[in-house]
């Protein structure tokens, strides 16, 4: 067993079955790391990055990989490089594929990091989740060869667990939220019949497209710059990867409407059975009506009557989500510092200097400072 690296996209480009089918050996049922997600993405948000995808060879055989990339950044205003998960805030899910062997992969991973940490400053692995193998392997070798290493608590996805018959899992709502939802459902039909419009790639699929990232673009997430339309790469990236989702079989994209008219979306990819909820919306003519929690209950249930195994929210643990969820799923972002001075001084920051000043009464005038003269905060 040996490691390689891959530096160049077309290289990476030529693993697709490959990376697939190690995906499912390493038990990882997203969709945010499989080769297509990655290709989109990297197309679409790499900008100055170059490759540094760790391939664990056993002979021939890739047995894992550290899907992982390389770029010039700062942290607190200082030049570092930094060897970081292929990520960014539209990749929900990330996570070391590590086969059926990942003690062995870890350990030849961490082993080519160490003897190469003259190439980076810090490692960054974001979202990892709270069962990851990397979680579980990883961080002991690290702290075995003195290596300074830290981690932050991220998002707590809510998801609805299909493990019941549907009228047990409805029962066990609350009781004023199911009355809410079944009232704004009877006031939306007096507007007209309430249905479900799934559509899929067509010769439709502009104007659908377009319906969706209308519907999206609601104003409080253009005001926060959160809207897939305020950026043009974040546009580009989910009309590409919604098209090959759909060629994949994997898109679900879910209209509800009141007569002829749709007034909310949901965008979901279907994959290994469960549904990843990406990004959802509503005409603000209808807010009084809770078009969004109306169409959630008719997803799910569409989920019991297709018999999927889980709908995932994504995302943050907002009220909303609760008010569906059976669990949530926690995620990690864990970072890693040479034994070097600049890199240790840094791990000092983000993990005793940063984290006491956030809990003092001087936190809001720092935070305000820091901005000012462009260095952000780890969360900002």
């Amino acid at each position: 067993m040996h490691i390689e690296v891959i530096t160049e996209h077309s290289r990476f480009l030529a693993l697709g079955s490959v990376w697939n089918k190690l995906l499912e050996r390493s038990g990882i049922d997203h969709p945010f790391l499989t080769h297509e997600w990655i290709s989109v993405w990297w197309d679409c948000f790499a900008e100055s990055a170059t490759p540094y995808i760790l391939t664990v060879m056993s002979g021939a055989d890739i047995i894992a990989v550290a899907p992982l990339m390389i770029n010039r950044a700062r942290l607190y205003g200082c030049p570092i490089r930094r060897l970081q998960a292929i990520v960014n805030v539209y990749t929900e899910r990330f996570d070391l594929l590590l086969g059926e062997r990942p003690q062995e992969a870890c350990e030849l991973m961490w082993a080519y990091l160490k003897d190469h940490a003259d190439q980076w400053d810090v490692l960054e692995l974001r979202q990892l989740p709270g069962n990851s193998q990397t979680l579980t392997h990883l961080p002991g070798l690290i702290e075995r060869d003195g290596y300074r290493v830290g981690s932050w608590s991220a998002n707590e996805a809510p998801y609805v667990a299909i493990r019941q018959p549907w009228e047990a899992y409805y029962q066990s709502l609350k009781k004023a939220h199911r009355s809410n939802v079944r009232n704004h459902t009877r006031q939306l039909e007096r507007h007209g019949p309430v249905t479900l419009d799934i559509v899929a790639i067509d010769d439709r699929w502009e104007a659908d497209m377009e319906d969706a990232l209308k519907l999206e673009a609601v104003s409080w997430k253009v005001d926060e710059g959160t809207s897939l339309r305020s950026r043009q790469e974040s546009a580009l990236f989910y009309r590409r990867m919604l098209q090959r989702a759909a060629q994949l079989g994997w898109l679900h994209m879910c209209f509800l409407k009141v007569g002829p008219v749709r007034i909310a979306v949901r965008i979901s990819l279907l994959y290994r059975n469960k549904l990843f909820m990406l990004k959802s919306g509503y005409n603000e003519t209808y807010h009084r009506y809770s078009p969004g929690q109306v169409l959630t209950e008719c997803l799910l249930r569409e989920a019991w009557v297709k018999k999927w195994d889980e709908v995932d929210f994504l995302g943050e643990d907002e009220r909303w989500k609760l008010s569906w969820a059976t669990d949530r799923r926690p995620h990690s972002w864990l970072f890693v510092f040479p034994n070097r001075v600049k890199s240790r001084l840094l791990h000092g920051m983000k993990f005793r200097v940063i984290p006491s000043i956030r809990q003092s009464n001087l936190f809001p005038t720092v935070r305000r400072t820091m901005l000012k003269f462009g260095v952000p905060i780890h969360g900002d």
